[in-house]
């Protein structure tokens, strides 16, 4: 078994622009590309990003409430 690295996918899955997988990126290679996207976004992207962020957090904390909710209604009958 060799280590080396390929640009075709033999299983499949999507691979960055470098050839890697994305299993195999390193977190402080993930951590790098996060750095230079910010640099390239405006403040006004990067708030907007934020903002998505917010209110995708606000519904998924609004459905686990609503679930939370019906199980222990479901577990008072």
């Amino acid at each position: 078994m060799t280590n080396a690295k390929t640009d075709a996918s033999t299983d499949g899955k999507p691979q960055g622009a470098e050839g890697q997988k994305p299993e195999d990126v390193t977190i402080s290679q993930g951590l790098g590309k996060l750095f230079e996207a910010e640099e390239a976004l405006t403040d006004e992207q990067t708030d907007a990003m934020a903002e998505k962020a917010r209110a995708a957090a606000k519904d998924s904390q609004a459905e686990r409430d609503d679930k939370n909710a019906q199980i222990a209604s479901s577990t008072d009958k």
